[in-house]
């Protein structure tokens, strides 16, 4: 059975271990997901129908494009984003930004200088030959337009790869399936966390910056500077049951509730060559 994909393609998302967090946290009639990124646990949380009001946060914006994606504006969306002109608009067009960008990392050009020529040509090849927005289609049409290139001998083929913009932009649309009504259960914002205003009868949850090291200063959460220790001052004083996601936690005030081993996909500077196993646990602050 092909597991189900929560939000949008994100840096860090927790699609893969959304169920096992939302069947964990406890019921309410407001869910606070303060740093929603590409919106995995949001979906989530709308689906299960555990809580009457889902409260969407990200101090980048992101679930604006989350918005936009379920209410279609993405449908035909065929656009080439050049190098060009992802560095001249990335920092104003949130689909631009973390589609386009490499490792949805909201910095950098998702395509290398060397094969950004071929990726361009397949984009183009793809939606002149039927391209439906299918992951079927595009591995049909790829394939077609490997071996086009290979007849012709344009181009080594190992700079093809995969088309990671389409497969994306594929699961950006798959997000018009949420049903408008649950919708009306949900409100987004663009704030710093500790100024979300939580309402009584919440419960809370945090994504927050994974630092992969035991000792956690200020860490950068895309180009905002994030400190540990203030979430942490911050989790204890709060009124509401808080849970939040991470490897590690340097403070035993909280307790750990849940762990299961993922693959960190996320290259930084901490994860060596980009992947590593980690141990994702949830911690709460025991209110």
């Amino acid at each position: 059975m092909k597991q189900m994909k929560y939000g949008f393609s994100f840096r860090g998302s927790k699609s893969k271990i959304a169920e096992d967090i939302i069947k964990i946290l406890p019921s309410a009639e407001n869910f606070y997901d303060l740093f929603a990124g590409g919106g995995a646990i949001t979906h989530c949380a709308l689906l299960s129908g555990k809580w009457k009001n889902v409260y969407a946060n990200d101090i980048q914006g992101t679930m604006k494009l989350f918005l936009d994606a379920v209410n279609g504006k993405y449908r035909n969306e065929k656009r080439w984003i050049s190098r060009e002109q992802f560095n001249a608009e990335k920092d104003k067009d949130q689909y631009i930004r973390w589609i386009w960008s490499f490792g949805n990392n909201g910095k950098s050009y998702l395509y290398g200088e060397k094969n950004e020529k071929i990726k361009k040509e397949a984009h183009e090849f793809l939606f002149a030959n039927g391209y439906d927005y299918t992951s079927e289609k595009r591995i049909e049409l790829t394939k077609l337009f490997r071996k086009k290139i290979k007849k012709e001998g344009i181009f080594k083929l190992e700079y093809l790869e995969r088309l990671q913009h389409l497969g994306q932009l594929e699961r950006l649309q798959h997000l018009e399936k949420i049903n408008q009504s649950l919708l009306q259960r949900l409100k987004i914002s663009d704030k710093d966390y500790k100024d979300i205003e939580i309402k009584p009868n919440s419960v809370v949850y945090c994504d927050i910056p994974y630092s992969m090291k035991k000792v956690k200063t200020k860490e950068d959460y895309y180009g905002i500077k994030f400190d540990i220790k203030d979430f942490y001052k911050w989790a204890k004083k709060i009124k509401h049951p808080v849970y939040f996601s991470d490897c590690f936690c340097d403070d035993d005030y909280f307790i750990p509730v849940w762990e299961k081993e993922s693959i960190c996909l996320m290259n930084n500077k901490y994860s060596g060559n980009g992947k590593k196993k980690i141990i994702e646990k949830l911690y709460w602050n025991k209110i």
